[in-house]
């Protein structure tokens, strides 16, 4: 029957993406070898766009794969008929994002050459699929050769300002040929934060892996890597930092020689050392078969780990969820608190005597009746540094368009485990069920854990008694990227936003405009951008 598929009660405007980790994998023909038997694993993943999915569920269609090659299932998938081509699997609830895995292998009498795809189907009891997402489909060719695997670096590496680490990413061959020379990328991708050092003569620094500055390092070795083999480096290369480095990536991987790394990657700079070597790492399985093709599978060549630069620096957001009537009076106490090892000090480009900022987002339908002094409101409909606002609510993808903004300045220091506390006094003005606000603490840039620079929080106001329920507000749901760090509990607060702990805060200290709105704006947007970034930067892929 043709015609439109019916959308699922309350799926309005809601979406999702579904992406397939590999949309091409060769698997090795079937033999003796331990190679040929283990299952290439192809993984979906499932993002909500908006609100957290329902009743997800993925269907895995192997038919156009029959007699070519076969499935290995997880815990939530099942097998739906007698031939195993096709299966269900059960993800129930997304709230950020989801994934499944299943392997495949080629099958016993398939040929060199054979092809079939797989297909993945995605759909949620709440929710329909972004027209955007890419297809989820797998091909799938059986073919043998080498086939070179990165074994996974830890997802983040931490180091001190003006310190170095060593990395040694280790390499095996997967697949069933020789690798006959092989090619290693390291690039820290930070343009001039972060830096691989060595000056090994057989690689070359400074080379452009188009990702902006060309800041990746290319080595190559003569080294044949049987199948079955694992090899690391002989000496581990150094990773450095500057003082202020923002948190960032280091990319890395291995390639055959002549490979894409080697097609893909150009330029950079000899270095003028000894040599890098590679030493065998020992391994179960080892064949001697001539190398005579490229590696067979890219999506297992490279990874990534989060480069993090540990500071004595931190600062974190705090916020509290609002109940209250409409119409009514409640008071709520928005926070910066120290979670440093160090006191606060002058934040950069701030007015003088300025050791933290904190930015205030209230969701529409409540008003301030009162605020703090230190606090001053930010027009929506004003010049610069609204537009620099505007970016804020962007990045913070989920939170709304507010109904206030308010910036306020912490103007001693605060020691370590002091909490800076501005209480404000707030009216809902209709029915709010949930309705989002967000709440960004701004301190030095080298903050140590800039997850916990956000806070959010939700105003539910009901109406006063006796009074006619009105339409409730639309809920602003978060984003994966934009959902709260926990809150702590409040702390007693001076009059006007003072240091209840510490006796900090001036209340008499005029505030400056222009230097307050643009070390509070600036600030809220690096620590936005630098959380989406740090919830999808760190990881591996294998």
């Amino acid at each position: 029957m043709g015609g439109l598929t019916a959308v699922p009660a309350g799926a309005a405007g809601a979406q999702f993406v579904a992406v397939v980790s590999t949309p091409q994998v060769t698997l090795l023909p079937q033999s003796s070898g331990a190679q040929a038997l283990q299952y290439h694993s192809v993984g979906v993943s499932v993002m909500a766009e908006q609100a957290p999915l329902s009743g997800v569920q993925v269907a895995v269609d192997a038919s156009r794969v029959a007699g070519v090659a076969g499935l290995s299932l997880p815990g939530n998938c099942r097998f739906t008929d007698a031939a195993r081509l096709h299966a269900a699997c059960s993800l129930g609830s997304v709230d950020g994002v989801g994934q499944v895995e299943v392997g495949l292998r080629s099958l016993p009498g398939a040929k060199v050459a054979a092809k079939g795809s797989v297909r993945f189907t995605v759909t949620a009891a709440n929710a329909t699929e972004d027209p955007s997402s890419p297809p989820t489909t797998t091909t799938v060719v059986v073919g043998d050769g080498p086939d070179l695997a990165v074994l996974p670096l830890p997802t983040t590496l931490s180091l001190t300002p003006g310190g170095t680490l060593t990395v040694n990413p280790q390499v095996a061959n997967v697949g069933d040929r020789d690798a006959s020379g092989i090619t290693l990328l390291l690039d820290s991708v930070e343009g001039g934060a972060w830096s691989v050092g060595g000056g090994f003569g057989n690689c070359r620094y400074g080379a452009d892996a188009g990702l902006g500055a060309p800041t990746a390092v290319v080595c190559h070795f003569n080294t044949v890597v049987k199948p079955g083999e694992t090899y690391q480096l002989a000496t581990p290369a150094p990773v450095s930092a500057v003082s202020q480095a923002p948190d960032g990536v280091l990319m890395y991987g291995w390639d055959v020689t002549g490979g894409q790394i080697d097609s893909s990657i150009t330029g950079g700079t000899p270095g003028h050392g000894a040599p890098l070597a590679l030493v065998p790492v020992p391994a179960s399985a080892r064949h001697a078969l001539p190398n005579v093709a490229p590696d067979i599978n890219y999506d297992n060549n490279v990874a990534v780990s989060q480069l993090h630069l540990v500071s004595a620096d931190d600062v974190a957001a705090v916020a509290h969820d609002v109940t209250g009537t409409v119409g009514r009076k409640v008071t709520t106490v928005f926070g910066v608190r120290n979670d440093g090892t160090v006191p606060t000090r002058q934040v950069p480009g701030a007015p003088g005597g300025t050791t933290a900022a904190l930015l205030a987002m209230l969701p529409q339908g409540v008003s301030v009746v009162s605020a703090p002094k230190g606090c001053q409101a930010e027009s929506l409909d004003g010049p610069p540094p609204v537009a620099a606002l505007a970016r804020v609510r962007a990045q913070a993808a989920g939170d709304g368009v507010p109904g206030a903004v308010y910036a306020c300045l912490v103007t001693r220091a605060l020691q370590p485990g002091a909490e800076a506390d501005f209480a404000f006094t707030l009216k809902p003005t209709r029915t709010l069920h949930a309705a989002q606000g967000t709440v960004v603490a701004v301190g030095q840039p080298d903050d140590n854990t800039p997850l916990d620079n956000i806070a959010t929080f939700q105003v539910t106001a009901t109406p006063a008694a006796g009074t006619p329920s009105a339409s409730a507000s639309p809920v602003a749901h978060p984003s994966a990227s934009a959902t709260a760090a926990a809150t702590a509990p409040a702390a007693p607060t001076g009059p006007g936003g003072s240091l209840a702990h510490t006796g900090g805060g001036d209340d008499t200290l005029p505030l400056v405009g222009a230097g307050l709105a643009a070390v509070v704006l600036g600030g809220a947007a690096l620590a936005l951008t630098r959380r989406r970034r740090g919830g999808t930067a760190g990881g591996s892929h294998s």
